[in-house]
Parts: structure tokens; sequence; C-alpha cells
């Protein structure tokens, strides 16, 4: 069976409805639960160096929002990304604040005193559309910037009624089990094959007193990773039909993904105390050896590399042995400039800097993601059995974000709702499927 190592043409869905906080990590999204750290750590480069200097170069200070929920992943390569900037143009001095999640960017946006530049989803939800409608972001498309490395699926990202809105993405998110191959080496296990050989090693590993997945049943986002890897392998074709009017969430496979992770709460794959468990106490849970893997984002592997541990990747096969995988791309470089910024010229330097192969490989060596431009080297082999799949399918988040409506949210209701009724065994999947059909809005046919 032929494996994909690098993603090609994505073809990203067209996205309404609630601002997505995973993929590419949570509130991020792409991968840190909601933290309540401040946002007082700095990755700012150098001074601006003292010169004459045009209009054009004149001493400029750029205030740049980085991703709070993801700061512990981002905060080293995005101070050696600044620090090459500064280097490059030593007249613009970056204050550059890991202080941007959902809440502080809605506060920013209703006082309408947004930074000149900060990190924004593309089309993965609707957000950066209504931002561009209500005026927020300056459009880029008359700075010409230099796209020939990219195809258009990763401009479709950054565009908005035919305008570039944002630097592009270079990078795949997608969720993968990570697992402790000495714990399944020493269970005589390996990366399953099948769907069926999958489960028959979860219950290899709970009749030998192993934890076989940790979950953060506490974390809205993380307890979700599971069932986002399971939908494109069971049930990726009704969904695609679903968003496009030609299907309905109450299909057997919907119901089927949803009574998978039901099922996995049942038999005790996920442990005891899940439901009490946020994100770091379960990843503690699987780098010191409790739990034999964790389902995750692509985001956080980096993580999982520096804890030490024998680290081992797959994509989950389907029943068929097919790996078919949720597929979005990385918000982690693509940045926004805000209208009201005193420095157009200056910001959209920082989008340019941002889209070239120096900073995306200074990002790529640092945290080892998926790239999708073949100039980026894999920071190591680890990353390349990141992206071994088959097909790039589904987001089953995004399909359910274009089936929202202003009236109902449909993937709020899957979150919010049908996950932790799954989770705590209140309803199957059928009547999970149930939920999110009455909630959705079909497109017209």
């Amino acid at each position: 069976m032929k494996r994909n190592r690098f993603v090609i043409a994505l073809g990203l869905l067209a996205m309404t409805g609630a601002v997505l906080q995973g993929c590419g990590g949570k509130d991020n999204a792409n991968g840190a639960s909601s933290p309540s750290a401040s946002p007082s750590a700095s990755a700012s480069g150098s001074e601006p160096a003292e010169s004459s200097q045009t209009p054009q170069e004149e001493n400029v200070t750029l205030k740049v929002w980085g991703d709070l929920g993801n700061q512990a992943v981002l905060e080293e390569p995005f101070k050696k990304i600044n620090a090459a900037f500064a280097a490059k143009y030593p007249n613009i001095k970056m204050e550059y604040d890991f202080a941007q999640n959902d809440q502080s960017l809605n506060v920013a946006l209703q006082a309408n005193e947004l930074p000149d530049l900060f990190w924004v989803q593309g089309d993965k939800t609707a957000k950066m559309g209504e931002m561009v409608k209500n005026g927020f972001l300056m459009d880029l498309t008359s700075y010409n910037l230099d796209m020939s490395r990219y195809s258009e699926s990763e401009k479709t990202y950054c565009t908005v009624d035919g305008k570039i809105y944002c630097s592009l993405p270079s990078f795949f998110d997608t969720n993968v089990v990570y697992y402790n191959k000495d714990l399944y080496e020493k269970n005589g296990l390996q990366a399953p094959t099948t769907w069926d050989e999958f489960v028959q090693g979860l219950e290899t590993l709970k009749a030998a007193g192993i934890t076989p997945i940790t979950l953060a049943g506490k974390s809205e986002w993380d307890r979700a990773w599971p069932i986002f890897a399971f939908a494109p392998a069971f049930s990726n074709t009704a969904l695609k039909a679903a968003q496009a009017g030609q299907g309905k969430l109450t299909d057997p496979t919907v119901a089927e993904t949803l009574q998978a992770f039901r099922d996995f709460v049942d038999k005790g794959y996920f442990g005891k105390d899940y439901l009490a468990q946020d994100y770091a106490a379960a990843q503690f849970a699987f780098t010191n050896g409790k739990a034999a893997a964790i389902i995750d984002g692509t985001w956080s592997n980096a993580t999982y590399v520096d804890s030490g541990m024998n680290l081992g990747r797959f994509s989950i096969p389907n029943k068929e042995g097919k790996k078919v995988v949720q597929s979005s791309y990385s918000n982690f470089m693509t940045y926004a400039v805000s209208a009201k910024t005193a420095h157009p010229d200056q910001a959209v330097k920082y989008i340019e800097f941002l889209n070239s192969l120096e900073a995306q490989q200074i990002l790529e060596d640092a945290v080892g993601l998926v790239p999708t431009l073949k100039d980026i080297t894999p920071k190591d082999e680890g990353v390349k059995e990141l992206a071994v799949f088959d097909e790039a399918g589904v987001n089953i988040y995004s399909v359910l974000t274009a089936l929202s409506s202003q009236e109902s949210n449909t993937a709020d209701v899957f979150m919010k709702d049908v996950i932790p009724k799954l989770m705590t065994s209140a309803i199957t999947g059928a009547e999970g499927a149930e939920i999110l059909d009455k909630a959705a809005t079909y497109p017209a046919q």
C-alpha cells in the first residue's frame, strides 16, 4: 500500500461558525489546553540599530501576539525567528508576547485595539472572514507577496473574497497515536495495520495492568482528539456527503465513529481517572510510562520527543487497513496584520519573513512538524513517521462548523454536549448522531 510521505494539495474545507481552538492547536487550537498563565513571556528580537535612515527604514516597533496556548512549543523557535528577522531589519523592533487566546482576541476586537500582527486560522474557521468583513484586517494583496512556492490550497487558506489576508501555511496538522515502544514491545505489540489489531492491542495492554490510552477528560479539546482521529477512519465518505448536502449525520458510519469512543470508555481503555485528568496530567501519564499511548496532534510531537522516551507514532487504520487522517493546515506561522497598524510596510516585512524558507526551517528544526513544502527539510525520521498515511480526509469539527447556522452551532453541540455524554456513557453513538443531525443546517440541493 502506497503511503503519502508529505501532504500535497489538501483542498481545505470552506467553513463557517465558531472559532476552532484545536488543530494546530487548541485555544491555541493544533495543542495545549486553555492555560491561565500571564502573557508576560517574550520572544522579542534585537533593538533597532542607531543609524541615519530613509523614511522607509525609520525605527519602528511592532507589537505582535503569539499563541499563548502553544507557548511551551513555540517560544524557543520564535525567539530564533524574531532574532533572524531583527538581523535582517535592524530598524524594526519586535514586541512579541504570547498573549493571544480566544478570550484576549475577542476583547481586543471589541475594543478595536488589536496588535500590529497576530496569528489567525485562515479558512479553517469563519473567524478570519468575519474579521475581514468587519474591517479589522489589512488586505495584503497589493504587496504582491511571493507565493511561488505554495499550492492553490495554501493560497486559499489565506484568501477572503479573492484577497490575501495572512502569511501562508507551510505545515500540516493531524492527530496520531503516540505510543511507548518499550511498553508495546514488552507486551508483544507493534503499530497496528487494521482497526481490529488496534483494539486487540488495547485489550492486551489493559490485561497487563497498563492504561492503554491516556485521556484528558477535563479538557474540552484534548478529550476530543480520539473522535477527530476515528472520524476519517470510519466515516470520511459520509461526512463529505453531509457537508455537501448529499447525506445526513445520521449515517450509520457517523454513529459508528461516536460509538467507538463510547466503547473505549466502557471497556476501560482510557483508564479509571480520565474524567478528572487535565491535559498536563494526561501527558505526564504517557511520558512516565503509566499509559502506553496518547492520541494527540502532530503539533505536540516535540513535547514527546523531548521526554526522552522510546517514542513511536501511527495513524489509526480502518477495518480494511487504510489510514485516512483528519487534515488541516497548521496555524503556527499564519499571521495577519491589523487594519489599524501605524506601520503597514514594516508589518508586511514580517509576513514576508514568515513566508520564507529561513523562518519555516527554524520552526521545523525546533518542533518537527509535517511540511507541505518540498524545500523544508524534515527534522528527523520521526517527522516522516507522522506523515505515513494513505489519504488526507475530513476534519469532523470543520464539517460540523460548515453545517452550523446563527441559530445552531453544530460544532459546539458536538464539543460541549455530545462528547461529554459519550464520555460518561449517557448516550449511544446513534443517539449522538441524532443530536448532531437535529443541530445541523444542511446545504440546499
